[in-house]
């Protein structure tokens, strides 16, 4: 059977599937329907030697990006000369800065082994640029990477290694039934473009807001556009710094507090979009079939973006107001003019956004969470544990689950209604289960 991947997601002819023996019925973020007990054999079979290649595939790509990471920063931190000192100084083991900064950018940690997080590289245009794209290839851009990776590595599988070929040729067609961060093509194009706007708007709002302000003006152009490249990066994930932001543009800080909050709906929603269980758990029954018509989608998306917003602003004013009531006294004290109501709404956007940025306060090398009363610091840590789960879904992701007949692979007809036979088989199971 000739080998050949479906180029869109939706289509009105028949999707072919090389790697199964029969032509399933497919609906929406790969549903199966109307499947016998040996059909879904063939299928469990497949799906478990595709999860055994992605086992393989992303085992590869964790250890390799770090590795990368090591051999590129290490020699460069030894070889030179001014920064090689900088590190020196600060009583640190080269050897160890270069692993522990491919270690906390690839990862999105924020911390780093310089008290003044990466200000005192704002000039090594080399490791701005490569800390950068080990930022993005660790947290935004891991899903384009990852469906990237699988597709060189189908099209360049030998038709000899026909098992390994199918297993490639499954994960790239039904992506999301095998990993929670592996889309479809057009999700994943999608959140492409998210991605490289926001990231643009960042650099573009960068360079022209802070044209004036002294410690920018104080860069080359060329540094200029790399330092705003770097922070626009991590501004939604690291949460490293490469300028004070203390001393930016009130306009930009306003927009990287915008980016912060945003940080997690691009891949929160591309994941939940692509779920179909989660569709019914929001009460979306539009028309599933693989010929719905492209305008659907904008209303998957838009009833995900309105319960994410549902689920998220509560938390973040009712933390900001907590902490104004507890700081009341600092806030209103015209003298302490580094604090004040937006800078604590930065912490706190930046606590549930889990991004680690602060706008700082003067003569401290620690965030402005720093000089919280205990109070406030465990309302900021409240943040961080609440905004660290607001990714996770709404309902049993299809990524977690075997197509048996105890799964909800059937429950759902391509039109959205409940199938009552698929409910009354499930229940006949469990019963002969008991």
């Amino acid at each position: 059977m000739a080998r050949s991947r479906r180029g869109r997601s939706r289509s009105a002819s028949p999707i072919k599937t090389p790697y199964l023996s029969y032509t399933p019925s497919i609906g929406r973020n790969s549903q199966f329907y109307d499947l016998n007990d040996d059909q879904r054999n063939e299928l469990g079979g497949i799906e478990y030697r595709s999860l055994k290649t992605l086992s393989w595939i992303l085992i590869g790509y964790y250890v390799i990006i770090h590795f990368l990471g090591i051999i590129v920063l290490v020699p460069w931190i030894l070889r030179s000369q001014e920064y090689g000192d900088l590190v020196k100084d600060l009583a640190l083991n080269k050897v160890w800065w270069g692993i522990y900064t491919a270690m906390t950018c690839f990862n999105d940690v924020g911390f780093t082994l310089t008290p003044d997080s990466f200000i005192s590289f704002q000039k090594a245009a080399f490791i701005l640029v490569f800390c950068g794209l080990l930022i993005v290839v660790g947290n935004t851009g891991f899903p384009l990477f990852l469906r990237f990776i699988i597709w060189i590595l189908f099209v360049l599988c030998p038709e000899k290694y026909v098992d390994t070929k199918d297993e490639l040729n499954f994960l790239l067609d039904h992506p999301r039934r095998c990993f929670t961060l592996l889309f479809p093509s057009r999700p994943t194009w999608w959140l492409f473009g998210i991605l490289v706007g926001l990231n643009l708007a960042d650099v573009i709002l960068f360079l022209v807001l802070d044209y004036q302000t002294p410690v920018v003006k104080s860069l080359p152009v060329g540094l200029r556009i790399v330092n705003a490249f770097f922070q626009a990066v991590s501004t939604r994930t690291s949460g490293t710094a490469s300028i004070p932001l203390g001393e930016l543009h009130p306009g930009i800080q306003c927009s990287y507090l915008v980016m912060m909050y945003i940080s997690v709906l691009p891949l929160a929603i591309s994941i939940r979009r692509t779920n179909v269980y989660e569709e019914h758990s929001l009460g979306i029954y539009v028309d599933n079939t693989p010929e719905a018509s492209d305008g659907d989608e904008g209303k998957y998306i838009m009833a995900h973006v309105r319960r994410q917003l549902e689920f998220d602003l509560w938390y973040v004013f009712l933390g900001l107001f907590l902490i104004c009531v507890a700081e009341g006294g600092r806030i209103a004290d015209a003298n302490d003019y580094a604090f004040t109501a937006f800078s604590v709404f930065f912490e706190v956007v930046s606590a549930y956004g889990t991004v680690g940025l602060s706008l700082g306060y003067p003569g401290l090398n620690c965030s402005l969470s720093g000089t919280f009363t205990p109070f406030s610091k465990l309302v900021i840590i409240a943040m961080e544990i609440r905004g660290r789960h607001r990714g996770l879904p709404y309902d049993v992701d299809r990524a977690v689950l075997l197509p048996s007949v105890n799964t909800p692979d059937s429950t759902f007809a391509p039109d959205g209604t409940r199938l009552q036979q698929a409910t009354s088989s499930r229940q006949n199971v469990h019963i002969a289960e008991d």
